[in-house]
């Protein structure tokens, strides 16, 4: 049987599994290399292995071992399944062509629908959608954006918001000091123009400094258990406001990318309707389930 790669999104579940014993006993002829086992003729290799996980990292013995004892389990399974003559089974058969069904719907929605992506709306796109719909994000907790830097001394923290002051800016003073050679004065780690709400910010006692400074304006060094802390605010907004374009830039790319899916699949399947032969008779179909008629009637 040759050896089927599918991509299993959509896939019912029985199929999925049947596709999986497939896949998993593609190693059946031929000398490999890295046998990590065998069941009869079918073999199992560690570069079949890292292909099924599809880990850029190193795997390790555990996990390799474990993979192995599901693929033997797998191909006793298929193997039984194939001597009772399950494999061309009515039912499978059934499962089979619904799963191809199902893959090459899901190919051709994504050759003809699924096109956009949250990347490939325009900008001017998603500022004219807050623009027209600015009244559906209003923020439902208090939400603070700032960046921050993290000193594990005070000094170098002092130092750091001077240089922000004195003109280097934020961004030039963060490349500075991250790349500074004296360690004393090294970040331990910085965020840069990020949205938080106060169960998001942590120290507990940064968010007290951070809703009190004021848009551009660069707080002190923060004293807290992880280092100190110096702040840059661009902004502060109550729950009820509605917050700027940057804080629901993403959810209105998916908004804009969903819509255009469903104008581009309504036009396609109107399209196909025009090249087909539909017909819908509901004329011996109660108009409702007679479980639903009240009882005599």
């Amino acid at each position: 049987m040759r050896c089927v790669q599918r991509h299993w999104r959509h896939v019912p579940f029985l199929a999925a599994a049947f596709f999986a014993l497939l896949n998993l006993s593609c190693g059946k002829s031929g000398p490999e290399t890295n046998e990590v086992a065998r069941v009869d003729n079918n073999t199992l290799t560690l570069e079949m292995i890292r292909t099924q996980l599809d880990s850029g990292r190193s795997i390790s013995q555990s996990e390799v071992h474990l993979f192995a004892d599901r693929w033997i389990n797998s191909e006793l399974l298929y193997a039984e399944a194939q001597r009772q003559g399950l494999e061309n089974s009515s039912a499978v058969q059934q499962q089979l062509e619904e799963a191809r069904k199902q893959l090459s719907i899901n190919a051709l929605l994504e050759k003809e629908i699924f096109i956009d992506t949250p990347q490939s709306i325009p900008d001017d796109k998603v500022s004219s959608y807050y623009s027209a719909h600015k009244n559906e994000f209003t923020l439902t907790n208090d939400v603070v954006w700032i960046s921050f830097a993290v000193f594990a001394e005070r000094k170098p923290a002092v130092n750091f918001r001077s240089s922000v002051l004195q003109g280097s800016g934020w961004s030039a003073s963060i490349e500075n000091f991250r790349t500074g050679d004296d360690s004393s004065s090294a970040l331990l780690t910085f965020s840069d123009s990020v949205f938080y709400t106060q169960s998001m910010l942590f120290p507990a006692e940064l968010w007290k400094v951070a809703k009190t400074l004021g848009t551009k304006e660069v707080s002190f060094p923060v004293k807290t258990s992880a280092g100190y802390f110096v702040i840059l605010s661009y902004g502060s907004f109550a729950k009820g406001s509605i917050p700027p374009l940057n804080y629901v830039e993403n959810d209105i790319r998916g908004r804009i990318v969903m819509e255009k899916r469903q104008q581009r699949m309504a036009q396609f399947l109107e399209s196909l309707r025009k090249r087909h032969i539909v017909e819908l008779n509901l004329a011996g179909v109660p108009s409702e389930p007679d479980s639903a008629r009240p009882p005599g009637e």
